[in-house]
């Protein structure tokens, strides 16, 4: 047996945690996993002990920051070190709110997922992104978009990442527009640090820190059992002078990518089942 295996499947949920954020954001502290696990720092204390006493050469404790560094010889020894599966983590914990995230249940239930195309995010790009966002530095990228034939250099401080339905964005301030966009992960050929924080704090990313509601409701020629099944879809309550509705609190960058996920944007067929409140929002936040 593996040596990493000899732990319990609780404690190697905490360990790859911590072996994951070390290495794509440069460093990991207690509180940072106590607070993501809902254990008290002694608990925790005991796993990075566990993890340094299996893996001695993997994790460094940097006094000054009172953090765990990657050692120069750094290895996964619990994760497989992929970005996706790190941006996989990101999500489930975002989703879920919690990290009892149930281990596999065997073959009791059959269980089909489509297969739904996705890119292989270049490791190195998102190393030194993950890090400038941990950091709050910028960054110098190489960036391919579809307004130019040739991809553009230029100088970006990062300050979230978005994962919008099918593939993950940045939300950062870019220096040669001068303003807070929206990067494709992807679409990022190269990147390397600046060591350097923006100037423009991210209190000035209106779009970002503005929060609109999205109010979906059932379409009105369904009849009433349909609308009470499509409500039951989209997790809508029922008000006497509206009918069936649901209100998404989403930031105001966002709703564009809302809309298109939910089929509700002006390039997309009317949606068979649900309908805008206010249908002039597909046309407001047409994708940018």
């Amino acid at each position: 047996m593996e040596l990493s295996e000899s732990f319990g499947y609780a404690q190697r949920q905490r360990l790859q945690y911590i072996e994951s954020v070390a290495y794509w954001e440069g460093m990991v502290d207690r509180p940072r996993v106590s607070h993501a696990f809902e254990l008290s720092e002694n608990h925790i204390t005991k796993d990075f002990t566990a993890y340094r006493t299996a893996f001695p050469d993997n994790l460094a404790y940097d006094p000054s920051a009172r953090a765990y560094r990657p050692g120069r010889d750094f290895e996964p020894k619990i994760a497989t070190g992929s970005g996706e599966e790190y941006l996989a983590m990101l999500r489930a914990f975002h989703e879920s709110k919690s990290a009892t995230l149930l281990p596999p249940i065997g073959n009791g239930v059959t269980t089909v997922g489509l297969p739904i195309p996705s890119g292989t995010i270049n490791p190195k790009v998102l190393r030194e992104m993950t890090r400038a966002l941990s950091q709050r530095m910028g960054l110098r990228i190489s960036y391919q978009s579809f307004s130019n034939p040739e991809p553009s250099e230029r100088e970006v401080w990062p300050h979230a990442l978005v994962f919008a339905g099918l593939r993950w964005h940045v939300r950062a301030y870019d220096g040669l527009r001068e303003d807070f966009v929206d990067l494709v992960l992807l679409r990022i050929l190269d990147a390397k640090p600046l060591n350097r924080t923006s100037t423009v704090p991210v209190q000035n990313d209106v779009n970002w820190n503005a929060i609109e509601t999205v109010e979906i409701r059932t379409q009105p020629d369904l009849s009433d059992t349909q609308k009470m099944i499509v409500a039951a879809e989209y997790g809508m309550h029922k008000e006497k002078k509206i009918g069936w509705v649901c209100r998404c609190e989403v930031r105001r960058s966002l709703v564009g990518y809302l809309l298109i996920a939910l089929r509700l944007d002006d390039r997309s067929e009317s949606h068979p089942h649900i309908c805008l409140a206010d249908p002039a929002l597909a046309t407001r936040f047409k994708f940018l």
